[in-house]
């Protein structure tokens, strides 16, 4: 089939695969370093099309005209559960046989969805001279077991929201769907991206699927989100307006933009080329998250650099904030679940409990019986089994 004479949205009407320009299947279920690995792929060079807008028909679109014009591609899908239009028809639209399937111990995933933070719709993440940091106390919002209703606390009772849906374990239920008669899976543990291994597990696959080999072995070993999430990226914009006191407004235009972020969020968002990190320029000792960067376009930062009251004025106020975000972290990180709790709870739900076991029983299958290592090496799921016998006898 030649697609050059074929429009992305006739293509779909007539029901043709993705052209075959991609290097694999990438899927995506949440609650397992998606984020990190994601970021990681990018740092390679890689291309792909994020499909967070949960509309395949324009996933089909989108991805269809990339992989006619750009090399290296591969194919990011999220999954939003059975049930989501168009989902079996996009998925029996992909030719490519290589699935590339992160995964992890799905008490840890449980741990941090009870952490999950929620969005707080009045939040402000744009800042000048004149802010308070009052705005850390009440950056973070957590999920409770109410839809809609939110908490300054995280609350155990959200894994009933959480597990009132079975879109974050479908594994074995989307290799299915795809309907190809030969997959090669290529399964990668969480544990596999953490720092002290990622570099050599992307060595691993870019020896395995041909793409650029990592060289920045330091960006491996940061973290996408860990304890920052939730607090950045954080905008603040210097104007020298806002050097008296009286003025608060937050200029947006006009203004010198700086970023307060990590080094993978930058390469997340593809900004790296764009943004330089001048965090050395304010803290002349290392700061408690080593990711954590103040960013700024070159040219923006000689601009800030020919003003100097406003250039002091914003390292002060930086300094200063930074700081204060270090201890609101310390404070956020004290109110976090452990695995420990979620399995006390699911001793304590028995209707959960053997939900959970039943969805896990049917989606594992396939990981279980051609990487029964990554299963084994899950403690908290080797309890959660053992729980599950002495309790229900299954």
């Amino acid at each position: 089939i030649s697609y050059k004479n074929i429009p992305a949205e006739l293509a779909w009407e007539m029901n043709l695969p993705l052209p075959d320009n991609y290097e694999f299947v990438y899927p995506l279920f949440g609650l397992s370093g998606g984020g990190a690995l994601t970021s990681f792929f990018n740092k390679c060079s890689l291309n792909m099309n994020y499909d967070f807008h949960r509309d395949f028909g324009k996933s089909y679109v989108v991805n269809y005209n990339s992989f006619l014009k750009r090399k290296q591609n591969i194919l990011y899908y999220t999954e939003y559960g059975l049930n989501v239009k168009n989902r079996n028809k996009f998925l029996l639209l992909l030719c490519q046989n290589n699935i590339v399937f992160l995964v992890r111990d799905p008490i840890s995933r449980l741990k941090h969805a009870a952490n999950h933070h929620s969005h707080n719709p009045n939040q402000n993440n744009d800042l000048n001279l004149t802010c308070n940091f009052d705005m850390l106390y009440s950056m973070k919002l957590y999920h409770t077991n109410v839809k809609g209703i939110c908490s300054s606390s995280p609350t155990i009772e959200s894994l009933q929201i959480w597990l009132n849906t079975n879109r974050w374990f479908l594994y074995l239920s989307f290799l299915e769907s795809l309907k190809l008669k030969k997959l090669n899976i290529t399964y990668i543990d969480m544990e596999e991206i953490k720092p002290e291994k990622a570099f050599d597990t992307m060595c691993v696959l870019a020896n395995k699927f041909g793409f650029s080999k990592p060289t920045d072995e330091g960006f491996f070993k940061g973290i996408m989100n860990g304890d920052l999430f939730g607090f950045i990226p954080i905008n603040f914009f210097a104007n020298e307006k806002n050097l008296k006191c009286s003025d608060t407004t937050v200029y947006k235009n006009n203004s010198i933009h700086l970023q307060i972020t990590s080094t993978n969020l930058i390469e997340f968002y593809g900004q790296s080329k764009e943004y330089i990190n001048i965090i050395s320029d304010f803290f002349d000792k290392p700061l408690k998250y080593d990711n954590l960067g103040i960013f700024i376009k070159p040219q923006d930062y000689e601009q800030l650099k020919q003003n100097n009251e406003l250039l002091q004025a914003t390292k002060n106020y930086l300094t200063n904030f930074i700081k204060a975000l270090e201890e609101r972290i310390e404070i956020e990180k004290s109110k976090l679940f452990k695995e420990n709790d979620v399995l006390n709870y699911l001793k304590e739900n028995k209707k959960l409990r053997v939900k959970l076991k039943k969805l896990l029983d049917k989606e594992l299958v396939h990981l279980k019986q051609y990487r029964p290592d990554i299963v084994v090496s899950w403690k908290y799921y080797q309890e959660f089994e053992k729980m599950c016998k002495e309790l229900d006898g299954n």
